[in-house]
Order: C-alpha cells, then sequence, then structure tokens
C-alpha cells in the first residue's frame, strides 16, 4: 500500500539515505543537489516540510512527493520502487490530499522525453499541453457535486456518478495481495467489495427497475453469497471491467426514464413498487456506507505494516 506521510526530521534523514543509496541526483529536489551537500539537502527539506511528503511502501521510504498551497507538485522515487505503480498510486495520494489544503486544481510539469510521468499524468487524467520539449499539466481535483445544483435528478446522478468514482481511487494504490486481503471479522475483502457493487448496480436498475431476464443477478448460484467471493478465475481487471459495465448500463438506463417511473420487477409484496428515484437513492446511501468501509479497510490495512 503506498501512502504519504507528512514529513518529520526522521523523515527527512530517511529521504536523505534514499536519495544518496538509490536515487538519480538529477530527480532529487533541490535543483542540483549532489551526494557530497547532505547539509543543503536537509536545509531545503525542513524548509519544504509544509509541502513534502515521504512516499511510503508497505513501511519503507520509497520517494518524496510535494503538493504546495498553490498546487504545484512534483515527486522522485527510488530505482528500487520503479515501475511497480508506486508513481501512479503516489500521485493519486496526492490528488486525495488536495482537497484538504484547498487546492482544486493540481499542476506539474515535466518534459515530453519523460514518458513514465506522462504515461502517470494521462492515467489520471491530466490535461497535457506542449511547449517544444516541456510539457505542462493540469489535473482537476475530484470534488462533491457543484453546490449550485438545486435539481434533484441532476443532484443525485452527479452524487452517485461521485461515488462510483471514489470506489475506483479507493482501490488505487493497493497491491494484488492488498485487494484479496480481509482485516475484518466478516471476511470481505477490497476487490470482492467491487464485485459486490457491480451486482448491485445489475440487479437494482438492469433486473429489478428495468425487468430484463438477468441469468445470475446475485452472481454465480453455485457458489454462497457468490457476489462477495473471489472465485477462480476472478482477476482484477475482470472485476473492474465488470463494475465499470454495470455502472454505464445504469446510467443509459437512468438517462431514458423518469424518476416517477416504477421498478417492472418487485421482489417485496408487503412494500408499494419502488420507483426509479427511490432505487438511486438506496443506491447512493450503499455506496456511502461502503465507501466508508473501504476507508477503514485501508487503514487498517496501512496499520498492518506498520506493526
Amino acid at each position: 500500500m503506498i501512502v504519504l506521510r507528512r514529513l518529520d526530521d526522521a523523515a527527512v534523514e530517511r529521504l536523505l539515505g534514499l536519495a544518496v543509496a538509490d536515487a538519480d541526483p538529477a530527480d532529487v529536489m533541490p535543483p542540483g543537489w549532489t551526494l557530497d551537500r547532505p547539509d543543503e539537502f536537509r536545509e531545503f527539506y525542513r524548509g519544504f516540510a509544509e509541502d513534502a511528503y515521504e512516499i511510503v511502501r508497505d513501511d519503507r521510504t520509497v520517494g518524496m512527493a510535494r503538493l504546495t498551497a498553490k498546487g504545484e507538485t512534483g515527486m522522485w522515487i527510488a530505482r528500487c520502487a520503479r515501475g511497480h505503480g508506486v508513481g501512479l498510486a503516489a500521485l493519486r495520494r496526492v490528488i486525495e490530499e488536495a482537497p484538504r489544503r484547498g487546492v482544486t486544481t493540481i499542476v506539474a510539469d515535466t518534459t515530453t522525453g519523460n514518458t513514465a510521468a506522462l504515461t502517470i499524468l494521462r492515467k489520471v487524467g491530466a490535461t497535457l499541453e506542449i511547449d517544444g520539449t516541456r510539457v505542462y499539466a493540469r489535473i482537476t481535483v475530484p470534488a462533491e457535486p457543484s453546490p449550485d445544483l438545486a435539481d434533484p435528478r441532476d443532484l443525485l446522478l452527479a452524487y452517485l456518478d461521485f461515488y462510483r468514482d471514489a470506489v475506483l481511487r479507493a482501490l488505487d494504490g493497493l497491491s494484488e495481495d492488498e485487494l484479496r486481503t480481509s482485516r475484518l471479522p466478516s471476511g470481505w475483502t477490497p476487490l470482492a467489495l467491487v464485485k459486490h457493487l457491480a451486482h448491485v448496480e445489475l440487479r437494482w436498475l438492469r433486473w429489478c427497475f428495468r425487468g430484463e431476464d438477468v441469468e445470475r443477478p446475485h452472481g454465480n448460484p453455485d457458489v454462497e453469497n457468490a457476489e462477495w467471493v473471489i472465485e477462480d478465475g476472478d482477476t482484477t481487471e475482470g472485476i473492474r471491467a465488470f463494475y465499470l459495465d454495470q455502472c454505464a448500463r445504469s446510467r443509459a438506463i437512468t438517462a431514458e426514464s423518469a424518476l416517477t417511473d416504477r421498478a417492472a420487477r418487485w421482489d417485496q409484496p408487503d412494500a408499494p413498487t419502488g420507483t426509479l428515484a427511490w432505487i438511486l437513492f438506496h443506491l447512493l446511501q450503499e455506496y456511502a456506507r461502503h465507501l466508508g468501509h473501504l476507508d477503514i479497510a485501508r487503514e487498517l490495512g496501512a496499520a498492518a505494516t506498520r506493526t
């Protein structure tokens, strides 16, 4: 798991040791720093502590990231950690940190030759402006729907999409082992929770509201509580693709329906047939609960790596 930690004196020393032992000095701040100037490194980072973070992977320091109050960002990563998704996960953590600093747009600059940085920036949806060999990137920080929204339908759909995206952001930086490991007595795993939410979308919008003849609305009938189980053959990319597909189908169904339309299939004989509005609000509260669960699971996972 990748986490960011604010700098203290001990973190500065860890970063210095990493910069000396396993980093390209040309990548390390301050600009132009060389290995024979350790005191300059210490002084720079102590003065920069409000804007700098230690990048930590499984309780091991692997690099540094910065985020200023103006939204400027950048990072350097140890050689041993390159090519393992650390840069992408660390940038995701920077984006998560931005709202706490009042930052709505993150900016970065690099060069056309830095293919690794460009790949990461594209993956987080950055807008890139190329000027010769310089590349200027702008990243819009995910935010709740605009407070200006007043139409109930627009507000409801905007919040649903906000939470749908937040689910995938919550998984960023988790290793395959962490995605498939439970830290809770109930035994669910982060990847299984995404599988469950995909079935929630399928079941409520396609099977229930639209009345589609879905063969397995609860998952594999041969597996108990199947939508919460990672079965043989289930891959992270496969479950992610299944989740995204169900979200897209739900959006399409919602777009052509009125909030007052009622479900075509309803298995609660003692309750009135649900409207689309009721179903969407049910989904919204389920997403809100499960995102809280994911936050706790991630925190427990991070704590486990420090024990």
